[in-house]
């Protein structure tokens, strides 16, 4: 993902690549701090779920600017997606690899389903620190 997103940015639909590391153990939290300007107000974030086959939670052009001014706080509830590059349904499913991968989609079944509901996986917390 890293190389696809220098593609980006060479050509100028990216800004910048921030990685923020992991989480060891659930539950736990990272905290990054980034820059944004007006020439790039926006961010996409993703983080796999581990271990999984190919599962992540994320937002993508998310404006952090809205209607001219800063936003102060947004908080994300985060589902689960699929990236549809894997065919395990499992966590500890064998790395098996789709023939035709398929377009990114949100799970919405086990192992995820829980009494008929996809609870959220956690929350991306986007918070203004200053002027």
């Amino acid at each position: 993902m890293d190389s696809e997103i220098a593609v980006l940015i060479g050509n100028g639909e990216a800004c910048e690549l921030i990685s923020g590391g992991g989480i060891g153990t659930s539950p736990g939290s990272v905290t990054v701090e980034l820059e944004v300007t007006r020439e790039c107000p926006l961010v996409s974030v993703v983080s796999m779920i581990a271990p999984s086959p190919d599962w992540f939670v994320g937002v993508a052009g998310l404006s952090l600017l809205d209607e001219g001014g800063w936003v102060e706080q947004i908080v994300l509830e985060l589902r689960p997606y699929d990236a549809g590059t894997d065919s395990g349904d499992t966590y500890t499913s064998a790395d098996e690899p789709t023939e035709d991968p398929e377009a990114i989609h949100r799970i919405e079944v086990e192992p995820f389903l829980i009494d008929g509901v996809v609870p959220g996986m956690g929350t991306f917390t986007f918070s203004r620190l200053g002027e």
